[in-house]
């Protein structure tokens, strides 16, 4: 009768052990997974800390300028499909083209819907526009226009708006000098994508007319 008993508790204790053992098992990966994400959030604020540093390097903005750009990036971040540091990645690029902190507070709406209309990088959309502003003769209260044309021009043409800077780097310059307009420019590229002459093709292409 003992030997019963005690045959019948020995699988019962194995189980009671391994059942310990699978909670500290899982107890660890819990820890391990807390300090992870601890570690991660870490290093997203370290790398969004360094980016509006090179913001405020380079738009020269002043403490109180910063704490708004700061909310600004952070605002977005909560509020849309980016993060917080790809806003202020954005940023630099407009710093980088001369804009101060009013212009970036301004045009940073602009960016943020052409680089979720037409899916792309929203740094590289930065670049696009505030490279072209300028070229066409308009400036950072300018920029909410200059995004929804060429998103039209993305969306009614076989091209995109990463394609579309591609074009403008080789002509844009030149086209703004000659007098056309934002709008000439984009149904000129558009109609020529659609011919299958794009990018830097089409950029040279518009050069040498341009040159006659």
């Amino acid at each position: 009768m003992v030997k019963v008993l005690y045959d019948c508790q020995t699988p019962f204790d194995e189980g009671v052990v391994q059942t310990s053992q699978m909670r500290k098992e899982q107890n660890w990966k819990l820890r391990f997974n807390h300090l992870a994400v601890r570690g991660w959030f870490r290093h997203v604020s370290m790398e969004f800390g360094s980016t509006m540093s090179t913001v405020e390097a380079l738009s020269g903005a002043n403490a109180v300028q910063m704490q708004e750009l700061t909310a600004k990036a952070k605002e977005l971040g909560a509020q849309t499909s980016f993060t917080a540091n790809q806003s202020a990645e954005a940023m630099t690029y407009m710093g980088m083209a001369g804009w101060d902190a009013n212009e970036m507070l301004s045009g940073m709406n602009g960016m943020i819907n052409l680089a979720a209309a037409s899916g792309e990088d929203l740094a590289l959309v930065s670049d696009i526009v505030t490279d072209n502003l300028t070229a066409f003769g308009l400036t950072a209260k300018d920029t909410a226009h200059f995004a929804d044309v060429l998103a039209a021009a993305a969306t009614n043409s076989n091209t995109n708006v990463a394609t579309m800077g591609e074009t403008f780097s080789g002509a844009g310059a030149i086209a703004g000098a000659l007098g056309y307009s934002i709008e000439d420019m984009a149904v000129g590229v558009g109609l020529m994508a659609n011919a299958g002459v794009k990018g830097s093709v089409a950029g040279t292409a518009l050069k040498n007319t341009f040159n006659g």
